[in-house]
Order: structure tokens, then C-alpha cells, then sequence
């Protein structure tokens, strides 16, 4: 049994400011280690539900949050930035299963922290639907074959999954109350929480459904101010213009930009 990991931060217990989820904010280096631990509370109820083992994906921002020191030593660790497949990266038709921890809403969502990859996109659509991060990464599963079995983040994007992806587990750390504003469970519970949700994903093989992956699809990015050229090039929907359509490469779309 194998399972793969993706990891962001604005979705974690405990987190709904901006100063916690950029790094140089004071309450960043907090945000590091409430990160890592829910990491390792999906790792250890992997493991312990009979796991051989887990790749975890830092999903975050410059993607180098995670504190490795911390981070249990079973698993392995994909970190930094570019990576071709972005929030995705590592996920392979050897997985069985892939989890999405810490996530958020997308953009224009009442959600904590919401966004879509950027803060300069105002909204990303995937053939003519508003989509979040979890909704595209779940498709760059699909390609391969690999279901996603967890989610866990705000109620807002938990709900999103429970609509999306067939059969999924979520566990709401946290009911938003403003973008930068949330009702939140304690670290420790939300620890539990995630260990058991985690160890039921695996022991439940037989619930895991992938979702379908459109053969085409049409992409579109629309940012909230003409972006500097550099800010385009990072998105395959930008390509030099704010907004515009293309389609993703098949089978795979290959994006990499801030998360």
C-alpha cells in the first residue's frame, strides 16, 4: 500500500492570517510546526492502518515549510520549487491513494485564506467551471489512476470535496468565518482527528473511486490586474495575455507557480 500526500498550509488548524502563511511573518515559523504535525498525524495513521509506504509532497507557497527534523522519518519528503507538477508533484499510477491535507477554498470562496494558486488570479475556471487547487490536483491524480481518499482544510473546501470526489474523507479543522478569520478545533484534537481519518482511508480500499479526467478541457485564468510578464509565464492559461483559454497539455497538465 502506498500513499502520496499533498500538503499546503492555509488549510491547517490554527492558521487564518496572512502573517502566518508568508514566510517572515512572526507567526510563520509557528505555522511550520502545525503544519508538520498534522503531517505526521496522516503518516502515522497510515502506517499504523498497514502502509508500506508515504510520499509527501510539500504543497505550500516556496514549498520548503515542512521542518524535516520533525517530520517522521518513515515517509519521504518532496520539497522546493519549481516543480513541473506543482501541488501534484511525485504522484504516480504506483500510488493506491492520495490524501490532501491543509487546503483551502478556491478564489471567491467564503473560505479561509482562499485562493487558486495565486493572489493574482481573481479566478480559475477548468471547462467554463470555477475550480479550487484540490478539484485540479485531484485530476493530475485521476491521469494516473490514483483516488483521493482525504481531504482535510476549512469547512468550506470540505464540503467542496465531499461534492467532487466520490467516496472521499474529510475532516473540517476549522469553520471559516472571513478570510482571514476562523472558528478552529485545538491542534491536538484536530491531530486526532486526522490520524484516525487517515489509518480509516487506507483500511477503506474498497471505497476509493477516482474522479473521471475530461479527455479535453479548457483552461482559464482570469488575474485581478494585468500581471507583470513573469506572473504569466508561470500560468498555462495566461501565456501573455491576462485572460485566455488554452488547453492543457494531455494527459497530464503540467503547471508550476505559487500555491
Amino acid at each position: 500500500m502506498r500513499v502520496y500526500i499533498s500538503i499546503d498550509m492555509e488549510g491547517v488548524t490554527g492558521i487564518a492570517t496572512m502573517d502566518q502563511v508568508v514566510r517572515g511573518g512572526h507567526g510563520y515559523p509557528r505555522s511550520q510546526r502545525l503544519m508538520t504535525a498534522e503531517a505526521n498525524a496522516a503518516i502515522e495513521g497510515a502506517f499504523e492502518a498497514g502502509a508500506d509506504s508515504v510520499l509527501v509532497n510539500d504543497s505550500h507557497g516556496t514549498m520548503d515549510n515542512l521542518l524535516h527534523e520533525e517530520l517522521d522519518p518513515r515517509a519521504r519528503l518532496i520539497f522546493g520549487t519549481p516543480k513541473l507538477d506543482c501541488m501534484a508533484e511525485g504522484i504516480a499510477a504506483e500510488h493506491d491513494v492520495a490524501m490532501f491535507l491543509g487546503y483551502h477554498a478556491a478564489a471567491g470562496s467564503p473560505g479561509v485564506l482562499a485562493h487558486t494558486y495565486s493572489s493574482h488570479f481573481y479566478e480559475v475556471r477548468l471547462n467554463g467551471r470555477p475550480v479550487s487547487e484540490a478539484e485540479v490536483n485531484a485530476l493530475q491524480a485521476a491521469a494516473v489512476g490514483v483516488p483521493v481518499g482525504l481531504l482535510t482544510g476549512d469547512d468550506v473546501i470540505c464540503g467542496v470535496a465531499e461534492k467532487a470526489f466520490p467516496g472521499v474523507r474529510t475532516v473540517a479543522v476549522k469553520v471559516a468565518h472571513g478570510h482571514t478569520a476562523a472558528d478552529s478545533l485545538s491542534p491536538a484534537e484536530a491531530r486526532r482527528l486526522i490520524r484516525e481519518a487517515a489509518a480509516e482511508t487506507v483500511r477503506g480500499r474498497g471505497s476509493w473511486r477516482r474522479s473521471s479526467c475530461p479527455r479535453c478541457s479548457s483552461w482559464r485564468s482570469t488575474c485581478r490586474a494585468r500581471p507583470r510578464p513573469s506572473w504569466a509565464r508561470r500560468s498555462p492559461a495566461c501565456a501573455g495575455s491576462p485572460t485566455r483559454r488554452s488547453p492543457p497539455p494531455s494527459p497530464r497538465p503540467r503547471r508550476c507557480w505559487a500555491a
